[in-house]
């Protein structure tokens, strides 16, 4: 029903505006979900995905994380891509290339490339794919989610903005600058044990310092504990 009142909720907007989402998808059936499932915890980051066989299309992506060389070694064994090679390492990171192969379950780079859309970012982490699209309105939009969820990949959505500077941002008390701090502290794994970056890292990645990011993840726990726990 959510999902219905979504689309039609696109396609009844009169005037065509061009839209960015940001919104998760399931991994398990996309490509490199072999090796993502070798290796839960690594951390991935699409450089650039390019196609001369829109079902084939390229991929340059960076990878984080413990065990780069499993990852590595299971990227080989990944059924679902091709000709995999690794281009170069810098700050614990790997940077690879790998092509789409036949194996793939979806391969949701044809439709959106079909619709018009443009990809501005795609991070994996604890899980889930985590994107940020622009489509050129959102009738367009409604019709990649419906993809999404037929092809059993799932479309969570969290944040939708316009050309006009309007947004649709989650319910969660917390401000524009504590929620960048929060998704940069999660994507490079300061939730996690051991920590593996620190709070100088941090600010220095946002350009603040690590006393600004101190204070700006502890006031943001106090506007979830508010929002979610009181």
């Amino acid at each position: 029903m959510e999902s219905r009142r979504f689309i039609t909720a696109c396609r009844h907007t009169s005037v065509p505006v061009s839209v960015i989402v940001e919104f998760e998808t399931e991994c398990s059936r996309l490509p490199l979900a072999e090796a993502i499932a070798a290796v839960p915890e690594v951390r991935l980051e699409i450089e650039r995905e390019t196609a001369t066989i829109p079902t084939m299309p390229n991929l340059f992506f960076w990878a984080a994380g413990e065990d780069l060389e499993a990852f590595a070694a299971a990227l080989e064994r990944d059924g679902t891509i091709r000709e995999v090679r690794r281009l170069s390492e810098a700050g614990g990171r790997m940077l690879f290339y790998a092509q789409v192969g036949e194996n793939a379950e979806v391969v949701p780079y044809p439709e959106w490339v079909r619709l018009g859309a443009e990809a501005l970012s795609g991070r994996y982490y604890a899980g889930r794919w985590h994107n940020r699209m622009r489509f050129p309105d959102r009738e367009s939009l409604g019709e990649y989610r419906e993809f999404c969820e037929d092809s059993a990949i799932g479309f969570s959505l969290h944040r939708l903005y316009d050309a006009e500077g309007e947004t649709t941002a989650p319910h969660d008390g917390l401000t524009d600058e504590q929620r960048e701090v929060f998704r940069v502290a999660y994507e490079r794994g300061f939730f996690e044990i051991p920590r593996q970056v620190t709070l100088t890292e941090l600010g220095a990645e946002l350009d603040i310092s690590n006393q600004s990011v101190s204070e700006r993840l502890h006031r943001g726990y106090a506007r979830l504990v508010e929002e979610f726990v009181l």
